[in-house]
C-alpha cells in the first residue's frame, strides 16, 4: 500500500529512525518520527522466520511461501530459496526436533495454534540472528528476541518472563530456566530492570526502566519453579545466581510499596509510554510478583534476607491497596474506567479475583473490540481499527481461566485466521484483516502456548 500523500515511505521512516537518534535533535525527531508512523496503517515487516546454514535464523521477507519440516523452522528443500545441503537440513531438522522432545501440548481446540507458537518461540529464543549487511549476532543463552526484525531485536523482561512460563507449561522445564537466567543476569543491582535489552546487555535507547517487568520475573519463575506452569515432569532446580536475583528483585518490590499507600510509584507499562499517573499494567504485576515471592520463599528458594511473615503480610496490604485505588471502575489509571487489558492480571489465571474486578471484566470484549475482529490495547488507545495480537491472546487465556467459552472460541479463531501465510501470528492486525508488524510476536506466541496448556 503506498503511503499517504506528502508523508515519507514506511522504508524511509525505518531508516530515519536510525539516522535521527545520531544528532543532537534525536529527541524531538523521534516524537515528529512516531507522528507520522501512527498516521499510515501498519504493514507486514515479516512473515516469519527460517533456520538455514549454521542454525542462523533469518527473517522472512513478506511474500514468502515457504513450507517447514514439521517441528522446526527448517523450511522444506522444495520451498526453501536458501541453499542448504541436505545433510546440513537433516542435522538442522533434528536439532530443532530434540530441543522440543520434551514438549507435551495438550490436546484441545488450542493445540494447532500453539504447536506453530511453540516452534516460533524457540526459534526466537537464543538465536544467531542474520542481520542485513553485517555478521550474525549471536545473543547470549536464554535471550528472548520480541521480534526478528529493526526495533523488535531486542529482549523485552516482561516479553522474556511470559516465554520462561510458557516454555515451562509446554514442558520445556530446562529452556524456561535458560530464560530466567538470562534475565537475572540482566537485572539491576537494585532489582530493577530496563525497557529491553540488546544482545550484549546495554539499553537501545534512553528509555525509562519498566517496574512490571520485576514482577513478571517473579511469576514467571514461580511457575517454572515450583511446576505451577502446568508442565510435566519435576521442575529445575535453579542456581544460585538466579536463586540471588530473585531475592533482590523480591527486595525491590517490598522497597517499591515501603510507603504509606503500600503503592509502587508510576511507571511505564506495556503500553511502552511515559506515565506520571500509576497504571494497573505496573501494580497488578507487582502484586502478582509479590505473590509469586511469597511462594518462592515458603519453598525455600529466596535468600534469608527475605523474611516470610513479613512478606505474606505485604501481600495482603499491596492487594488491598490495589482494591481500594483501582476499584470499582478497574480502570488502567487509579479512579479511571478507561480498561485496558491489564484487567486480566488481577483475575485467573494470574490470582484469585481482586473486588469488583470480574464484574468490569464482563465488559472488557465489547469496550476493547476493533472492527476487524481482535482487541486494542485498552478502550483510551487511539482509535485507528488496529487489533493487537498479545492483548487479544491474554484476553482469550483469561477467558479461558474464567470459562466464559463463547468469547474464549471467538478470539481463539480470531487468533487463527491472522497468521500470516506461513502461520506466524503478527503483532497486530490492521482495520482491514491483514497482518502487521513483525511475525511472528514472542510475547503472542507465549500466551497461546499458554492458554494451550491450561
Amino acid at each position: 500500500m503506498s503511503p499517504a500523500p506528502g508523508l515519507p515511505s514506511r522504508r524511509g521512516l525505518l531508516r530515519g529512525a536510525g539516522l535521527v537518534l545520531g544528532v543532537s535533535a534525536a529527541t524531538l525527531a523521534g516524537a515528529r518520527l512516531a507522528t507520522l508512523w501512527h498516521r499510515l496503517p501498519p504493514f507486514l515487516l515479516s512473515e516469519g522466520v527460517a533456520v538455514g546454514p549454521d542454525g542462523v535464523l533469518r527473517a522472512l521477507a513478506v511474500g514468502s511461501r515457504v513450507v517447514y519440516e514439521p517441528g522446526s523452522r527448517v523450511p522444506t528443500a522444495a520451498t526453501d530459496p536458501v541453499a542448504v545441503t541436505d545433510a546440513e537440513r537433516r542435522s538442522l531438522v533434528e536439532a530443532a526436533r530434540a530441543r522440543r522432545s520434551g514438549a507435551a501440548l495438550p490436546d484441545g481446540p488450542w493445540r494447532d495454534l500453539a504447536d506453530g507458537a511453540l516452534d516460533d518461540l524457540l526459534a526466537l529464543t537464543s538465536p544467531v540472528l542474520a542481520q542485513d549487511g553485517a555478521p550474525a549476532v549471536d545473543y547470549p543463552t536464554g535471550s528472548v528476541l520480541a521480534g526478528t526484525v529493526g526495533i523488535w531485536r531486542y529482549t523485552w523482561p516482561r516479553d522474556a518472563a511470559f516465554a520462561a512460563a510458557a516454555l515451562a507449561a509446554a514442558g520445556l522445564g530446562e529452556e524456561a530456566l535458560t530464560v530466567l537466567d538470562r534475565l537475572a543476569a540482566l537485572l539491576g543491582p537494585d532489582g530493577s530492570f530496563q525497557a529491553r535489552y540488546t544482545a550484549d546487555g546495554g539499553v537501545p535507547d534512553a528509555r525509562s526502566p519498566q517496574t512490571d517487568g520485576t514482577g513478571w520475573f517473579l511469576w514467571a519463575a514461580e511457575r517454572a519453579l515450583l511446576g505451577d506452569g502446568g508442565g510435566h515432569g519435576a521442575a529445575p532446580s535453579p542456581r544460585a545466581e538466579l536463586r540471588a536475583a530473585l531475592t533482590t528483585a523480591t527486595a525491590h518490590l517490598l522497597a517499591l510499596t515501603d510507603g504509606a499507600d503500600r503503592l509502587p510509584t508510576p511507571s511505564p507499562d506495556y503500553w511502552e509510554v511515559e506515565e506520571d499517573r500509576l497504571t494497573l499494567g505496573t501494580a497488578a504485576p507487582v502484586l502478582l510478583g509479590l505473590e509469586a515471592a511469597g511462594r518462592l520463599a515458603a519453598a525455600g528458594l529466596l535468600g534469608g534476607a527475605v523474611a516470610s511473615d513479613a512478606l505474606s503480610r505485604r501481600v495482603c496490604e499491596v492487594r488491598a491497596a490495589v482494591e481500594r485505588v483501582f476499584a470499582p471502575g478497574w480502570g488502567r489509571h487509579a479512579g479511571d474506567d478507561d480498561v485496558d487489558a491489564a484487567l486480566c492480571w488481577v483475575l485467573p489465571p494470574f490470582t484469585e479475583p481482586l473486588a469488583g474486578a470480574l464484574g468490569a471484566r464482563a465488559a472488557l470484549l465489547t469496550r476493547l473490540a476493533r472492527g476487524s475482529g481482535g482487541l486494542a490495547p485498552g478502550s483510551s488507545w487511539r482509535d485507528d481499527g488496529v487489533s493487537w495480537t498479545p492483548e487479544t491472546a491474554l484476553v482469550a487465556w483469561s477467558a479461558q481461566a474464567l470459562g466464559w467459552d463463547s468469547e474464549e472460541e471467538q478470539l481463539r479463531a480470531w487468533l487463527s485466521a491472522s497468521r500470516t501465510a506461513v502461520g506466524a501470528l503478527p503483532e497486530k492486525v490492521a482495520a482491514t484483516g491483514a497482518p502487521a508488524g513483525p511475525a511472528p510476536l514472542a510475547w503472542t506466541c507465549a500466551l497461546v502456548v499458554l492458554a494451550a496448556c491450561r
